[in-house]
């Protein structure tokens, strides 16, 4: 009776943790939504770094470190992409002779990401399968509270009615209803979510709650350019899971090549006005997006020794000149060519779309690999026409999966072994010799 009071204790007490990560992940993507109170500009690195000294205390106070290992090891490759960037941005910024103050303004928004990814090692340690599941929640209480806000604002009436005539008009009529409900990052990171729990989370117990809701604030987001790249990832794992192994491989292989070759095309085609002229002939509305890229074309050109300019110095060069005041170019893979160079451009798309899913598949499992490659392939897609890189909930869904997913399998292989007598390799022997 005792064991099972104390179990659920521990059980109580670790899902009051994790409601508290969750409030702070939701905390942390309020700024600019939510309008009941003015959100600082500096409250999503301060929820962050409580999450590592929630993190902290939970260790001093359980004395479980079993899961830190394995987060780091994730994590760490993880941030191999964002370290390419900083180093490389840091030693171009060196090289102009720069100053001090201008290399840590330029540096601050990687560092933000690191700071990120740093948080997510603290969520492993702490949840382990359920990181992904606590993550979630925090961006339903999130988009929940932005959806109330709105609410309270309009009114009942007015919300179901102005959204219902963006949706009847398939998001090409803008209202203040629609514009207040277009969460970018939350509907980006839901998208992630929801190829996750459709394919890979079928074992929780909340999986159709999540699968409702992703549904439902992807809807109220309404980005379009995230049904494409829902539809290219939810392909890709509807194709691929039923492969054999070395099949796998081999396709995930020529998929990173392809989006190599793709992000490497696609620059050469603006660089070339050849984009704006397909797209003018198509009838697409471009969204002010020629403007913005002929503003930055004599900032880089198509060529192997082409070294960049650092990264972040784009949206500075578009405060400049934009009078509207857009500093994004809305073009990710553009920017991470004009700001790394050809060379280093190439090394990280390299990194990104083909190392990080083989250290996944030859340390861990082929299935967190799979759903990394998934989620690559949606945030690539958006990389084409937005600007991803900027948005914490996408990037914090893209890395945390592989992670939920490895330490999902290193505690159910963990509780196999409490259940099950292990045969001792010299046992082993002798009962195949007979």
């Amino acid at each position: 009776m005792g064991a099972f009071l104390q179990a659920k204790e521990d059980r109580n007490s670790f899902q009051f943790v994790g409601l508290i990560y969750a409030g702070l992940i939701a905390i942390s993507n309020l700024r600019g939504y939510f309008h009941v109170f003015e959100i600082p500009w500096y409250v999503t690195q301060f929820s962050y770094v409580a999450i590592i000294g929630l993190s902290i205390v939970w260790i001093f106070v359980t004395g479980k470190t079993d899961r830190f290992n394995t987060s780091l090891n994730v994590m760490l490759f993880q941030m191999i992409p964002q370290l390419i960037m900083l180093v490389w941005s840091v030693a171009i910024w060196v090289w102009n002779r720069e100053t001090l103050a201008s290399i840590l303004r330029g540096s601050s928004q990687l560092l933000y990401q690191l700071l990120l990814l740093t948080m997510l090692i603290s969520a492993g340690v702490m949840f382990g399968r359920r990181a992904i599941e606590y993550t979630a929640l925090g961006f339903i209480f999130a988009n929940t509270l932005v959806l109330l806000d709105v609410i309270r604002r309009f009114g009942v009436v007015s919300t179901i009615t102005g959204f219902t005539q963006f949706l009847l008009s398939a998001g090409s009529q803008d209202n203040v209803i629609s514009q207040n409900l277009e969460v970018q990052d939350l509907t980006f990171g839901f998208g992630i979510l929801l190829l996750y729990y459709l394919f890979e989370g079928k074992e929780e117990h909340w999986r159709r709650f999540y699968i409702i809701a992703s549904v439902f604030y992807i809807i109220t987001g309404f980005k379009r350019i995230l049904f494409l790249a829902f539809a290219v990832a939810f392909l890709y794992l509807l194709v691929v899971r039923k492969k054999s192994k070395n099949l796998q491989k081999k396709l995930s292989i020529a998929i990173g090549v392809a989006l190599i070759a793709v992000s490497l095309g696609y620059v050469i085609v603006i660089k070339t006005d050849i984009w704006f002229t397909i797209m003018d002939s198509l009838g697409i509305n471009l969204m002010g997006r020629k403007r913005l890229y002929n503003h930055v074309k004599k900032y880089y050109e198509i060529s192997p020794v082409f070294m960049g300019i650092g990264f972040g110095r784009v949206s500075k060069i578009l405060e400049i000149v934009e009078v509207t005041g857009n500093r994004r170019l809305h073009s990710d893979v553009l920017r991470f060519y004009i700001e790394l160079g050809m060379p280093v451009f190439l090394l990280w798309c390299a990194v990104t779309y083909i190392f990080t899913y083989n250290f996944f598949r030859k340390n861990y499992s082929l299935s967190s690999a799979r759903v990394y490659l998934a989620a690559t392939l949606f945030m690539f897609v958006t990389f084409l026409t937005d600007n991803t890189i900027e948005k914490f909930c996408p990037m914090i869904a893209w890395h945390i999966l592989p992670l939920s997913m490895i330490l999902k399998d290193k505690e159910a292989f963990a509780e196999s072994l409490m259940t099950k007598r292990i045969v001792p390799k010299q046992e082993r022997r002798l009962q195949w010799i007979k």
